[in-house]
């Protein structure tokens, strides 16, 4: 630990040498593994090592940054005049602040799993091995259209010339599967699943299993009439809906560039009473929990909304500087080669008291969404979503009937917010986002049979 620190502490008195008023080191070291599936096949394993470091400067108020992919003492030291002299050449930011000053990190737990580290590349071949296997045994009219499995360790690190000083180990392994069934002329939608944990304790076989159920029960799917129905989002499709409304939403740099829906709306009621988030940069095993951010500042937990009453936006230190706010430690980094920027940790929906077969029972004439395509032309500002609802099935009679194909589901996310009938009590992460089954009551879905 102290040994890379070591390498790089003498970067910020060099920076400092040259005229900087303010300097950031942020380190990363790490070692992956990654098996590609395609049509049924692994076709590719690799491994890849990567290190560097991402230098940020400050003079005068004006930012400079540069980064290198080593900890060569000269490359180090060129990266840091590099970044100087961006700074220098650079207009000063007049809503500049300053870097973090030091905090107490919390103690996180269940983000490292030694077990992790110490597997080959053949070892992860093994765990794709698995769920190909799996995926062939459930039906032969499955097949494994792309897929694939991936281990990672690594530590990060940040230091800068206020005293802030943390670095951190962390492992994540997963595996994913993507599936179509054929029967006759008939071909299923893709379906997919996938299972990404801190620990080794993924479920290869049922990854497999589940991507192939999906498709096997897509298959002969029916047109839909067009109407306003009760529907029931997974968590696929609300991690996707989500992720390009709400997360931009409550994101404290558009709230500050007027590109916010809910931008003067702190403590009214924005959502139905039933929702309940919070942004936990603290949870146990979370895929994205720290002990810090992307700029040194202690994670947190975060409560956004509060029996449907918006209590606060997600912010790094620059903007909430800028909102006359406290930093929530959600400076982000895409690695050592980019500044930060805001985004979720682990985005948690409180869970309701319903079983997902109840918020099934309980829905006469509806719709079952679990995944959707075409999230990512969604408007966050206005909250307009237009997206295939795809994998789904037809709910009718409180039961899941048979899929439906060409449904598009139309409306505002926003308002979808405050028409929650229910929320269930399975909770699962995907990527930023741990959440149950909700139905939204009143849902616009387009069938085939009317476009």
């Amino acid at each position: 630990m102290s040994e890379i620190l070591g390498k790089v502490e003498n970067i910020i008195n060099l920076a400092e040498s040259m005229g900087a008023d303010e300097v950031e080191l942020f380190i990363t070291q790490g070692k992956s593994f990654e098996i590609e599936i395609r049509q049924g096949q692994i076709i590719s394993s690799s491994s890849s090592i990567d290190s560097g470091v991402g230098i940020r400067v400050v003079l005068k108020k004006a930012v400079g940054f540069g980064y290198c992919n080593s900890l060569d003492k000269r490359k180090l030291e060129q990266t840091a005049e590099k970044a100087v002299q961006l700074a220098k050449s650079s207009k000063p930011d007049n809503n500049w602040c300053e870097l973090p000053h030091p905090s107490s990190f919390p103690v996180v737990r269940g983000i490292y799993d030694k077990r992790i580290t110490e597997l080959s590349v053949e070892d992860v071949v093994e765990i794709a091995d698995r769920m190909l296997q799996a995926t062939a045994d459930y039906d032969k009219r499955v097949t494994p259209y792309w897929g694939g499995a991936v281990s990672a360790h690594g530590i990060y690190a940040i230091l800068n010339s206020h005293g802030v000083e943390g670095l951190e180990k962390s492992t994540v392994i997963g595996c994913m599967m993507g599936t179509v069934a054929q029967e006759g002329n008939q071909v299923s939608p893709e379906c997919s699943e996938t299972d990404y944990k801190r620990s080794l304790n993924i479920n290869p076989e049922n990854v497999g299993r589940e991507a192939a159920r999906l498709a096997i029960e897509s298959l002969k799917p029916k047109k839909m009439e067009t109407g306003d129905y009760p529907v029931i989002l997974a968590q696929d499709a609300l991690t996707s809906l989500l992720g390009y409304t709400f997360v931009p939403t409550i994101s404290g740099d558009n709230v500050i560039r007027d590109k916010s829906a809910y931008k003067n709306k702190l403590n009214t009621l924005v959502a139905s009473e039933m929702l309940t988030v919070e942004d936990d940069g603290i949870m146990e095993r979370g895929l994205n929990t720290a002990s810090f951010d992307g700029e040194g500042t202690p994670r947190q937990k975060t409560p956004i909304i509060e029996n449907g009453v918006l209590k606060n936006f997600i912010f790094d230190n620059y903007f909430a500087r800028r909102a006359g706010a406290k930093s929530t430690g959600n400076a982000r980094r895409r690695g050592y080669s980019a500044t930060p920027n805001i985004g979720p940790t682990n985005l948690r929906i409180k869970r309701g008291d319903k079983d997902p077969q109840e918020m099934v029972s309980e829905i006469g004439n509806g719709l079952f969404i679990r995944d959707v395509q075409g999230a990512h032309s969604s408007n966050p500002e206005s909250g307009e979503v237009s997206v295939v609802a795809t994998p789904c099935w037809k709910i009718e009679k409180g039961e899941i009937k048979y899929p439906v194909k060409g449904a598009m589901l139309a409306g505002n996310i926003y308002e979808m917010l405050k028409r929650i009938g229910s929320v269930g009590n399975n909770l699962r992460q995907l990527a930023y986002l741990e959440a149950p089954w909700i139905m939204f009551e009143h849902v616009r879905i387009v069938g085939e049979s009317k476009l």
